[in-house]
């Protein structure tokens, strides 16, 4: 195992990883693309002029340092070819989050190219909190469309929604035996979300959109923390949900529940 390289933080800069979080809610995210040329020093550089956590550069393995989650990390990436890496942020607010999210995709734009392999994931989780309706946050996303609004991405990122439509046996064989994650949200923990829908060609220039849509997973994932029996809009799109159960033979629907229970661990 390859130790991480560690770059002290200067106190001056900001944020700081850990601050205050305004209802709870946490945050991280990770940015995957490819270093064009030999710009590695470049990146390091910008980098150390964002950050106000330690920086962890690993380029041979995923960093195994005890704090790795409260640094900012330029780590390798499994998912991706040779030159493919990705960046990731310490746990912050939303502040701090959309911060990081506006300086490290010029970052990329400046240092680095971007593919339809490549992703955008963003965590989001209330600490004390047990009670997340993941099935209701899955039905809400899908009907404001942020399950697909990115186009189809690849293996790793599949709408858990679409095995209802078009998933036959032989190809849920397949995502069945797949290793790593490969669905487009997923639950992490009680009360913890990794959503994989962004990414492909160029994502890191539609930072208005990414803004856009991280907003309305927010406010889904705070509704499905409450009691969904009294959101009326749900219970609408339930219902709608219900009726396409009823028109469904009972083998999709068995898979359907199956692969459901995969990607909704009660885990931490």
């Amino acid at each position: 195992m390859k130790t991480s390289t560690r770059i002290i933080c200067k106190e001056q800069v900001l944020p700081r990883a850990v601050i205050s979080f305004p209802n709870n809610l946490r945050f991280g995210c990770e940015f995957e693309f490819y270093i064009s040329g030999n710009n590695t020093k470049e990146i390091i550089e910008e980098l150390k002029s964002i950050s106000g956590s330690d920086i962890l550069i690993n380029l041979s393995e995923v960093p195994a340092e005890d704090d790795s989650h409260n640094c900012l990390c330029l780590k390798y990436d499994s998912s991706l070819a040779d030159a493919g890496v990705e960046i990731s942020i310490p746990i912050c607010s939303y502040d701090t989050l959309c911060y990081y999210i506006g300086h490290i995709s010029y970052i990329i734009d400046e240092y680095g190219t971007t593919n339809e392999d490549t992703g955008f994931h963003i965590h989001i989780s209330m600490k004390n909190k047990e009670n997340m309706d993941f099935y209701a946050l899955l039905l809400l996303c899908d009907d404001a469309n942020l399950l697909n609004s990115w186009g189809e991405r690849n293996g790793y990122s599949l709408n858990p929604m679409e095995i209802l439509n078009c998933l036959n046996e032989e190809e849920a064989k397949i995502l069945k035996n797949n290793k790593g994650r490969v669905w487009s949200i997923e639950r992490r923990g009680n009360a913890h979300i990794e959503i994989r829908t962004m990414g492909g060609i160029a994502y890191h220039k539609e930072i208005e959109k990414i803004y856009k849509e991280l907003d309305l997973f927010i406010k889904f994932f705070q509704e499905s923390l409450e009691n969904m029996k009294l959101n009326s809009h749900y219970k609408t799109i339930l219902r709608n949900h219900l009726k396409i159960l009823d028109c469904t033979n009972n083998d999709k629907i068995r898979r359907f529940q199956d692969f459901i229970s995969t990607i909704n661990p009660i885990v931490d």
